[in-house]
């Protein structure tokens, strides 16, 4: 878990909208910014693009 003040990101594919992931990151410290991943969707089962999408909080 990220320590301070954070800003979470909930990840969402790209073919099926559903969130997948959620990261942590510091806006302040981080320049390069990641706006779209490639990672593996368990409801399409196969590794698409997610794109991010800044939430409040971490949802469980």
């Amino acid at each position: 878990m990220a320590k301070g003040k954070s800003q979470f990101a909930t990840w969402y594919c790209s073919q099926c909208n559903r969130g997948n992931y959620i990261t942590a990151y510091n806006k302040k410290n981080n320049e390069n910014i990641v706006k779209v991943l490639r990672k593996h969707c368990g409801q399409c089962r196969d590794t698409l693009d997610h794109k991010r999408k800044d939430t409040k909080k971490a949802a469980k």
